[in-house]
């Protein structure tokens, strides 16, 4: 038989109220905290649990800031759209008023200085930025798609850099903007297209007798009868203005993921709202629009009408295109949401306190603690040790 000395139970009696001071703390910790699990000893199994939830949860978070940059990517190119039909609505208007055959050259000319109003709001409206990018530039979203330069180019008989030369007259030539050096051509110079009707002049020379213009394709034709005062003339310099589309590739697509393994493209290209290169862009219409109406040839502004519905037409497409990914989007959204949720509930399951238990076992274990010490403070009588 054992024999149970004063010492054991002594020993006894303060291992039971460390150890009931021990659950005591652990319960005050998950009630100060509201979390079951406070370190990996809790519950092994538990924590693994958690941070695949916590991870899960990062990634739905994620997606949820791709989305709302994605709306608001889409947001801003729709209302960038809007206004672009609006202007070409008004284009067209004045495309009717144009070809009005009662219409004199004068008031065609204060028609052309509205419509280069309207070119200059149509460049504003492709370099529309968000947080400082461009939205319509593709992945070039640092660089404007679209600008009005202010260009310069000089003629003479002797054939310069861009193989320019007046040896022959009449002589058609294409100009190039030489104040400019960044363009994919062997001298950098780019050449110019769509140029604005009003802002060519020639030194020396009259547009309609000594040259005709094609703004479009950026041409100056000379007329044969003016040849003898053409030869007299050693350098001819041509001053202009013209919109410069980007030469930069601009077709990129911007692309968010906004569910695993789910991109959705948030940006609408220039190509398919202000037309490519290989077609009659937006800037070609509103140029043919300006040339009739410069010219006075109401055959000729009547003649840009088709090609400015052709690009009303086309911002109509890109924006209903714009339109159906931001209807996506915000599908996505509300299942991510949903998805969120339900990740966010299944990690309170695990993580969180059940305040109405775990306060019930508190005050249990307070009382039990409690009672240990008064039965303690029985057992282990004072000794002759605590008097010295």
């Amino acid at each position: 038989m054992t024999r149970i000395t004063y010492g054991m139970i002594s020993n006894d009696v303060q291992v039971g109220i460390q150890n009931n001071a021990v659950k005591l703390d652990e319960l005050m910790t998950k009630l100060s905290t509201g979390k079951v699990l406070n370190q990996p000893s809790d519950d092994s199994v538990g924590v693994t649990k958690s941070l695949k939830l916590h991870s899960q949860s990062n990634r739905q978070d994620q997606y949820l800031r791709n989305i709302q940059d994605g709306q608001a990517w889409l947001s801003t190119s729709e209302t960038a759209l809007k206004s672009g039909n609006d202007v070409l609505q008004r284009a067209n208007e004045l495309a009717i008023q144009g070809s009005n055959g009662t219409y004199s050259a004068a008031e065609r000319l204060y028609l052309r200085s509205e419509v280069r109003v309207l070119v200059d709001q149509m460049v504003s409206i492709a370099n529309t930025t968000l947080k400082g990018d461009f939205i319509f530039a593709g992945t070039q979203t640092d660089t404007p798609p679209y600008s009005i330069e202010s260009a310069t180019d000089t003629l003479s008989n002797v054939e310069n850099d861009n193989d320019e030369l007046l040896d022959t007259i009449p002589a058609t030539v294409q100009l190039y903007d030489t104040t400019l050096r960044d363009s994919s051509t062997p001298t950098g110079n780019p050449p110019a297209k769509d140029i604005l009707p009003g802002t060519l002049t020639i030194n020396g020379l009259v547009e309609g007798t000594d040259y005709t213009v094609d703004y479009k394709n950026g041409t100056v034709n000379f007329i044969t009868d003016t040849a003898g005062d053409l030869a007299a003339i050693q350098d001819l310099t041509i001053n202009y203005d013209w919109v410069r589309r980007s030469e930069k590739d601009m077709t990129g697509s911007v692309n968010r993921e906004v569910q695993q393994n789910m991109t959705i493209p948030v940006n609408v290209g220039p190509d398919q709202a202000f037309g490519g290169r290989t077609e009659t862009s937006v800037f070609d219409a509103l140029i043919g629009l300006m040339q009739g109406l410069h010219t006075n040839s109401p055959g000729q502004t009547q003649a840009s009408m088709p090609e400015v519905q052709d690009s009303l037409k086309r911002l109509l497409q890109a924006q209903t295109t714009a339109g159906s990914r931001m209807n996506r989007l915000d599908t996505t959204q509300d299942q991510n949401r949903q998805d969120y949720t339900a990740l966010q509930e299944q990690t309170s399951l695990i993580e969180d306190v059940d305040f109405a238990k775990t306060i019930s076992d508190f005050q249990n274990r307070q009382q039990v603690y409690q009672a240990s010490m008064q039965v303690g403070a029985k057992i282990i009588q004072p000794s002759l040790v605590n008097f010295l």
